[in-house]
């Protein structure tokens, strides 16, 4: 009892020291991530080395069957390659769960409940979960490829075979079809079974007819063997039926397995094609991984378009979503990254970087949709600018009370820009130039850095003709009693025209016209004084 009780007391101290250890825990976090995790660098080089020793592993055991093999690649294989096939075993084994937390349940399950360490539950516990790993497929695939280095037992040269196997396990192309075979079991196993029955049908019936007149089919497995070859359109012509019975039930097993295997390959294809979005949405997501800060466009409308084009000039890195497939092309092709799925739906939004995304736009041509997606996102990220478009001016209220920041209505805009053009043309051709950039004419707001030339000083004091940009006005956190408010916007007061004496602080911001090359010249000169 003694024993026993020190034994707990070293376990438990060993796991709480475990658990404790950062060395061990990023020790077991990288080891997992160099055998698991595919999006990680050095799995993608592991499994290129792993690829080579198994290659070479097979090479040697095949040429060894009928021919001597040098002692050196003997001993190569028996203590290098068979050594990493161990250790490769041992880690999977390791970085499946973790043993010390079993431990640490068990010890503190005990303590809250006043009763005694049962070592053996925990002992039972641990192999029953490294048993589940040990069970799987793979597991057993990489267990039994250890055995061919035996090879001084012939029996065991048989299960060269699983080093065969073991090439599966690290090429991806090979486990995305098995993992589109396995998507479509259920449609599979009905054409399998559908198979078996008219084999088993077609066999037998053969046998009736020829067994006593074809010399070909000795026994049932000949004829079993004749439907299967007859069904599957290979067609030997070992075994070629003599009678008339024979040879219309032939005819009718051809015509039967052409049709069995359209059906299997409609299923396959079906299911690549369902794959094939998802390979295309794993990329995307991949590619945006890299990207610093994000900007999310829902719903690829006609606003989301002429929205990517201005981004895309302005070098921003943008992700499109959208539930419609040919939207989802339709913006591919233009070179935006765009992915097809409900940005509404939790296992779609764990996909998303919300800590890179700075702004959110809601573009679909739905106020529903968009209502619903605003408030979704809202949950999800709290500190994104969310701009929704509502395409009836009664359902501004709802999305601002359902998290958006601003919301825009197009048929409002048009109004009014249709509006400037009756009343005054040449005020509505510049504004469509300035919008469109026909003229590389831009309006732009430029923050005013601390410590940089433009903080502190009077609007007076600063050369805007130098620059050759025209000041519009300026928008400011506090309200000022000397100035007259033009705008009050939901981010502070924006005063149109403001005079010579107004001094600039740092945060405010000054919106501007000019060419697009002398602002960002400016801009330059602002972020080069702010240094």
């Amino acid at each position: 009892m003694k024993k026993e009780s020190k034994i707990v007391k070293a376990l438990v101290a060993f796991a709480f020291y475990l658990d404790g250890s950062e060395k061990y825990i990023k020790f077991k976090r990288k080891i997992d991530r160099l055998l698991n995790d595919t999006s990680y660098i050095g799995n993608r080089i592991f499994d290129i080395f792993m690829l080579i020793m198994v290659s070479l592993s097979v090479a040697i055991l095949l040429y060894d069957i009928k021919h001597n093999v040098n002692p050196f690649f003997e001993k190569f294989d028996f203590y290098v390659i068979t050594t990493i096939f161990v250790i490769e075993y041992i880690f999977r084994v390791w970085v499946y769960n973790d043993i010390h937390k079993i431990i640490l349940e068990e010890y503190e399950e005990s303590n809250f409940l006043g009763r005694n360490f049962h070592l053996k539950n925990v002992l039972i516990k641990i192999i029953k979960t490294k048993l589940e790993y040990m069970s799987t497929p793979f597991a057993i695939i990489d267990l039994l490829a250890i055995l061919p280095a035996f090879r001084t037992l012939r029996i065991l040269r048989i299960f060269v075979i699983f080093r065969l196997i073991k090439i599966l396990r690290y090429t991806k192309n090979v486990n995305i079809f098995l993992d589109v075979l396995r998507s479509k079991k259920f449609e599979l196993l009905i054409v399998l079974l559908a198979v078996v029955f008219i084999v088993f049908i077609g066999g037998s019936v053969i046998y009736v007819f020829e067994a006593h007149t074809n010399p070909e089919i000795k026994n049932l497995f000949d004829s079993y063997y004749w439907a299967l070859i007859t069904i599957s359109t290979v067609g030997y012509g070992d075994i070629t039926p003599v009678t008339n019975e024979g040879k219309t039930l032939t005819m009718l097993l051809i015509i039967t397995g052409v049709g069995i295997i359209s059906f299997t390959t409609s299923i396959i294809a079906s299911a690549f094609t369902e794959k094939l979005h998802e390979l295309k949405s794993e990329k995307v997501f991949r590619e945006i991984e890299h990207f610093n800060e994000i900007y999310l466009i829902c719903g690829f409308s006609d606003e989301a378009e002429i929205l990517g084009e201005k981004l895309i000039k302005e070098k921003k890195d943008f992700l499109i979503v959208d539930t419609d497939e040919n939207r989802v092309e339709k913006a591919a092709l233009k070179g935006y990254e765009a992915v097809k799925g409900d940005i509404t739906q939790k296992i779609f939004l764990k996909n998303l970087h919300f800590k890179k995304i700075t702004k959110i736009f809601v573009l679909t041509n739905s106020d529903v949709t968009n209502t619903f997606i605003t408030l979704t996102l809202r949950a999800y990220s709290k500190g994104a600018e969310i701009i929704a478009l509502a395409n009836d001016e009664k359902n501004i209220s709802k999305l601002k009370k359902v998290g958006a920041d601003y919301v825009v209505v197009p048929t409002k805009a048009t109004a009014l820009l249709a509006s400037v053009y009756i009343g005054s043309p040449i005020t509505f051709a510049v504004i469509d130039a300035i919008l469109s950039e026909k003229k590389n004419a831009i309006i732009d707001e430029i923050k005013v850095i601390e410590n940089s030339i433009l903080d502190g000083k009077l609007i007076g004091e600063i050369d805007f003709d130098k620059y050759k940009i025209l000041l519009f006005g300026v928008l400011k956190d506090k309200e000022s009693q000397m100035l007259e408010k033009t705008f009050s916007l939901s981010r502070g007061h924006f005063y149109f025209n403001p005079p010579f004496d107004l001094r600039l602080e740092a945060g405010d911001i000054i919106v501007v016209m000019g060419y697009s090359v002398s602002i960002n010249y400016f801009k330059y000169h602002i972020e080069k004084s702010s240094l």
